[in-house]
């Protein structure tokens, strides 16, 4: 049952995806806390459902087994990497994790709701950072409520209403995702599909084998993106035999930042995690290892009971930033076919 929303909390988190139930989770054993999001926890979130292998470690160390339920068929994929500029393939053993996204979602939710507040189908409509707390309104079934907290932290995604409040900086450039579910009598192969071709994008398309269906899906620079995804589709079914029946579509927007300023973790009691944060691969746009990080990083931060924790916070998230920085060079240099070349051939 949903809580009924209290006048101040110690805590709250907007947005309920993994970075802010992490958070939630960790929080919550020294602190009352209220979780938010604008839909229905837990909730569908577009994504090609990718464990990395910093994804897979920070789970094996910090939270139970993952649930089988959360997995899709092919449980594990290796990298297959397509050049379709130079014609050329590399493949990769890595061993990812292929997870339902909608069930991993409800999984790590379920693991933080226990001793939180949470209030589904809420949006924050803006804050003010006040002497001795923060002042926040949020909105539910039409209503304007005035809450305060001392720590707030925005989990909020590309899109960032905590973000945008905080800073003036430039938007971090964005890409159009598309994606599309081809149903599948059978496993179709068992490689995730990393496939470049600067026709279509600058980022990278993909196929991910995903139960019964094929998820093919690409980055896009937002101009001309509809008629970039068409082309796509007819590659796949030209050089790799790829078609079928689309059970699915999905589009959102990515962020791809390309400097160390579009990595920004908020401002005295305010925090950003996850994506709001920056945190997502320039070279992949793979978010949900630096969601889990860095909100396990912001709990921590303040759990300490440190004089400033958002200074411990920018401390131990140091790494993470550091992993962006980079894949700085590495985003680039997938970006250049003639670079990307050179690379493939010294793999």
């Amino acid at each position: 049952m949903e809580n009924k929303i209290l006048s101040e909390y110690d805590a709250v988190i907007v947005g309920a995806g993994p970075s802010g139930c992490i958070t939630a989770k960790y929080l919550s054993e020294h602190y009352n806390v209220l979780l938010l999001d604008q839909l229905k926890i837990p909730r569908d979130k577009p994504c090609g459902g990718i464990l990395v292998e910093e994804a897979q470690n920070f789970i094996k160390e910090n939270l139970p087994t993952i649930p089988e339920d959360v997995f899709s068929s092919p449980k594990y994929l290796d990298m297959r990497n397509i050049d379709w500029d130079n014609e050329s393939e590399l493949d990769i053993k890595r061993g990812l994790y292929n997870i339902n996204r909608i069930n991993f979602d409800r999984w790590i939710f379920e693991l933080c709701k226990k001793n939180i507040f949470v209030s589904h189908q809420t949006r924050c409509l803006g804050f003010e950072v006040e002497k001795d707390s923060i002042d926040i309104t949020i909105k539910k079934a039409g209503e304007e409520i005035n809450i305060k907290c001392k720590y707030l932290i925005g989990a909020d995604g590309a899109f960032s209403i905590v973000k945008k409040k905080l800073s003036n900086n430039e938007q971090i450039r964005q890409y159009v995702a598309m994606q599309e579910f081809i149903g599948l009598e059978n496993e179709f192969m068992d490689k995730f599909l990393f496939i470049y071709d600067n026709d279509i994008t600058d980022f990278y398309s993909w196929a991910i084998p995903k139960d019964n269906n094929l998820v093919v899906g690409s980055a896009l620079l937002k101009e001309g993106a509809t008629e970039k995804f068409h082309i796509f589709k007819q590659k796949l079914k030209e050089k790799l035999g790829i078609q079928g029946q689309i059970t699915k579509k999905e589009g959102w927007l990515i962020n791809r930042p390309r400097y160390e300023k579009d990595v920004f973790l908020g401002l005295g009691n305010v925090f950003l995690i996850g994506e709001a944060a920056g945190f997502i691969s320039p070279s992949t746009a793979e978010g949900i290892s630096f969601a889990l990080r860095s909100g396990f990083n912001c709990a921590k931060a303040i759990s300490n009971h440190s004089k400033n924790p958002f200074k411990e916070y920018e401390d131990i998230s140091s790494s993470l930033i550091n992993e962006i920085i980079l894949k700085f060079a590495k985003s680039e240099m997938l970006s250049d076919p003639v670079k990307r070349k050179n690379y493939f051939l010294k793999k």
